[in-house]
């Protein structure tokens, strides 16, 4: 198969999300070409710990920004839980960085990139799986807090 016939097969692929179709009718730049670019920079940031941190961190924040956002516009009750936790939990991986992991923890960017894509990426849905397993934790507080309001 040539390079050409990968590229097309690639472009047809890419052309399944809406976010790359709207990126490319407004830059002009093919999807393939753009998501190559993106792809090679962080791969580089990441592998070679090259502003790794700002890298994994500006990954982890431009989607899910977007769809918290969009489920915001949309009153998706649902989506805005999911997106709180993964919020949440992103903070709290923001927070542990303060020790600088990747001092300890070999390729700690990649993982973190894996981690968090799983956590927002539409086929793992990892965020609702988390706010699921922790929401009912915090139960009892808000029942508290819920009565001590009522008795005032």
């Amino acid at each position: 198969m040539s390079a050409l016939a990968y590229q097309q097969q690639f472009d047809n692929y890419l052309g399944k999300f809406r976010t790359l179709r709207r990126i490319e009718k407004a830059t002009g730049v093919p999807k393939v070409y753009f998501t190559l670019a993106i792809y090679t920079l962080v791969s580089i940031s990441v592998f070679f710990q090259l502003k790794a941190g700002f890298t994994t961190s500006l990954l982890a924040l431009i989607y899910p920004t977007y769809r918290m956002f969009e489920s915001s516009y949309k009153n998706d009750s649902e989506g805005l839980k999911v997106w709180a936790t993964y919020f949440w939990f992103s903070s709290l991986l923001s927070f542990a960085e303060l020790a600088r992991p990747e001092q300890y923890v070999p390729l700690f960017y990649v993982a973190k990139l894996v981690i968090l894509f799983g956590m927002f990426l539409p086929g793992y849905l990892g965020a609702k799986h988390l706010h699921d397993a922790v929401a009912p934790l915090f139960v009892p507080f808000f029942k508290a807090a819920e009565d001590a309001t009522k008795q005032n």
